[in-house]
């Protein structure tokens, strides 16, 4: 690129406009230099400062005049509201305005970051809005600051630009990492993971799943249960969302909601799996949730699960290790051989006469056993999860028979 023939062209073209730029009125050449100054314009190095790259394309009162004209438009408070950039995100429609914004910003960072928070909310949640719909290679040390010094402004800003992506069925949400990453960020999860659930009728059932998790670790469980009853009411839903909801609902509720979810899911394979998958991966972080799971509880739903799933030496035995389902199965009757209940050899015999559990009549055996030892044993110490399966496996106690549910 020329860039002597292309400074001198603008700069005929641009100096009659020059207070229209510095004001931050000339929105659409505003717009290009923006780009510019955001490394966006492959033939410009992108090593180059920011602002040089302004002074490679217009002389020095140009450039001046445009980066005051980048604050100027940034300062306004007439800035699109954060909720219409994230309707026209999920419209795939631009704000091109925003690169003035980001732009703005950052001189703004540059001069003080302290300015930086002291600009009006409304304002901040606009130009976090820009931040996810203008995407650029720049770093933006306006926005980390806010992340780690204000966090609440940006999530606040992030939940409500979701809202409005979702309500507007958005398939997929920027900064999504802040829910489903490594380490989701408990503030933005507060803020925002009750309305999506709320919201997002168009998300997947596995979306639905890592929210349910994140909800049932930071939410009020009035508030998810109430969130959970309506998007329950929907006629649309589909079966393997309504099964992760109606689970939730029955944890919180569950004695409101236990026939409930008894009668949904039968003994039908194809509820019970994922059924089980979902209530194995809240056992793991079972410690995290403010729903507590207890022994009676956990016996409804082996009542649910086990009958599917009968213990079969060629699952368990023959073949080497657990298949998957099978798996979960013998975590949930882990789960009792933790229990320090005061109650727990009555439940684990109440679940010895359910006419279901017949076939797992060894395990519940063992169980009792292991109580007994607890009991009356000072030095015994209960094996974990491997070596509890391989005793069982040893003992013949998982050699039940197949019967009309299994599908082996």
């Amino acid at each position: 690129m020329d860039f002597e023939a292309t400074r001198l062209e603008n700069n005929t073209k641009l100096l009659p406009q020059i207070d229209a730029l510095r004001s931050g009125e000339d929105i659409n050449v505003l717009v290009q230099f923006a780009k510019a100054y955001l490394g966006m314009f492959y033939v410009i190095d992108s090593a180059i400062p920011a602002e040089e790259k302004i002074n490679l394309l217009v002389n020095e009162e140009l450039a001046g005049a445009i980066l005051q004209g980048f604050v100027a438009y940034t300062s306004k408070n007439t800035l699109p509201s954060v909720q219409d950039i994230g309707q026209n995100l999920a419209e795939n429609k631009d704000y091109n305005e925003g690169y003035i914004v980001l732009a703005g910003m950052d001189l703004i960072a540059k001069k003080s970051l302290a300015d930086v928070s002291a600009l009006p909310v409304t304002l901040l949640n606009s130009v976090i809005g820009f931040y996810y719909a203008n995407k650029c290679s720049h770093q933006h040390a306006w926005y980390e600051y806010l992340l780690e010094n204000h966090t609440e402004i940006v999530a606040k800003a992030v939940s409500q630009l979701w809202q409005a992506m979702v309500k507007n069925n958005a398939a997929y949400l920027p900064g999504r990492k802040f829910l489903f990453g490594e380490k989701p960020d408990k503030t933005i999860v507060q803020f925002s993971i009750l309305p999506l659930l709320e919201n997002w009728t168009g998300c997947k059932p596995k979306i639905l799943f890592q929210m349910l998790l994140l909800a049932l670790k930071h939410s009020e469980l009035e508030q998810l249960q109430r969130v959970c009853e309506k998007r329950l009411a929907e006629e649309t839903l589909n079966e393997r969302s309504r099964l992760y909801l109606l689970t939730t609902v029955y944890l919180i509720a569950p004695e409101k909601y236990q026939a409930v979810l008894t009668n949904y899911v039968g003994r039908v394979k194809l509820k019970v799996m994922p059924m089980l998958d979902f209530i194995v991966q809240l056992l793991t972080i079972k410690n995290e949730l403010k729903v507590k799971f207890n022994d009676v509880e956990v016996t409804q739903l082996l009542k649910m699960v086990a009958p599917v799933f009968p213990p079969q030496h060629h699952v368990y035995g023959a073949l080497g290790s657990l298949d998957i389902n099978s798996r979960n199965v013998m975590l949930l009757f882990y789960y009792l051989v933790q229990s320090n209940d005061a109650d727990i050899v009555n439940v684990i015999k109440s679940l010895r006469k359910a006419r279901v559990m017949k076939i797992y009549s060894g395990v519940i055996d063992n169980l009792l056993e292991i109580h007994l030892r607890k009991k009356n044993e000072n030095e015994y110490k209960v094996p974990d999860f491997n070596a509890y399966v391989e005793t069982l496996v040893n003992e013949n106690k998982l050699q039940g028979k197949s019967n009309k549910f299994d599908l082996h």
